[in-house]
């Protein structure tokens, strides 16, 4: 992260005011004060040692932690505003999910995030994939499954997602051996949809809120999920996570380079 925001941007989105919903400062400050708490009262020295980085971070001597909220807000800013003006022609895109229902661990500590990412690669490469695919790796805890299940949130260059080369990926995404003792309701790996709210949905793409996913039967009979705060030892095992990771952990680019805040499209075939 703290490459990336040390890059100077040509040009900022005034996010604030475009998406009423934004976090602000005062959201930020209570939900860091909340997550200090919680790390400090940890047995787990490593808990408690980033609390009082979270406790220190202060706009002139950040942190750049993917645990802190503030930081991560500073971030997406930034970053919202570098995604929506390189994909400007929306609608030559298209926003895409893509989970792995195979890779579900018990253990936050088991999920292997590079391996899962040169997964993805390989596979939009097999597919003859050619577009840029740009995104964040994510991973939720599913009550429903008792398990943990990563997935990746993207912005997809694609006018056509029935194109054969994109039916080939979908091919590919639907071959996943569930665990045995899992059994899963609604297996859906791959979801597209228009981009429609470019600034809502890239923000969605970038929020490093690792969740709690519910599930659960309405009122009108119908599946529903919702998402919820972990409970205390996954919450804290989800920020360790988080701090120890980088921005070239977390974030998924094929076909494309970023220098500094700057994207540009790949020459077909390089990585």
């Amino acid at each position: 992260m703290k490459k990336f925001m040390k890059a100077k941007i040509e040009n900022v989105i005034a996010i604030e005011s475009l998406l009423p919903k934004f976090e602000t400062h005062e959201d930020c400050w209570h939900e860091n004060k909340f997550r200090v708490s919680k790390l400090s009262y940890s047995s787990r020295y490593a808990a408690r040692v980033l609390a009082e980085k979270l406790s220190d971070c202060d706009e002139e001597e950040p942190c750049f932690s993917f645990a802190c909220h503030e930081c991560v807000r500073r971030f997406r800013l930034k970053k919202i505003s570098q995604l929506a003006l390189f994909c400007e022609d929306y609608k030559e895109w298209k926003f895409a999910t893509f989970i792995y229902y195979d890779e579900m661990v018990r253990e936050l500590s088991h999920i292997d995030i590079p391996r899962l990412k040169d997964r993805l690669y390989k596979q939009l490469h097999r597919a003859g994939i050619t577009d840029v695919v740009i995104g964040c790796f994510e991973v939720d805890f599913q009550t429903e499954y008792d398990h943990w299940l990563p997935h990746f949130h993207l912005l997809v260059k694609c006018r056509d997602d029935n194109a054969p080369e994109w039916r080939e990926l979908w091919d590919q995404l639907h071959k996943q051996n569930v665990p045995n003792n899992v059994y899963v309701t609604k297996f859906s790996p791959v979801e597209f949809d228009e981009l429609n709210d470019p600034l809502e949905q890239i923000a969605y793409i970038f929020k490093f809120m690792w969740q709690r996913k519910v599930t659960f039967t309405g009122k009108d009979g119908r599946r529903k999920r919702k998402k919820y705060r972990l409970p205390r030892s996954k919450f804290i095992d989800a920020l360790l996570t988080l701090d120890s990771l980088k921005l070239a952990d977390l974030e998924f680019m094929y076909m494309v380079r970023q220098y500094g805040t700057t994207l540009k499209e790949s020459v077909h075939g390089k990585k």
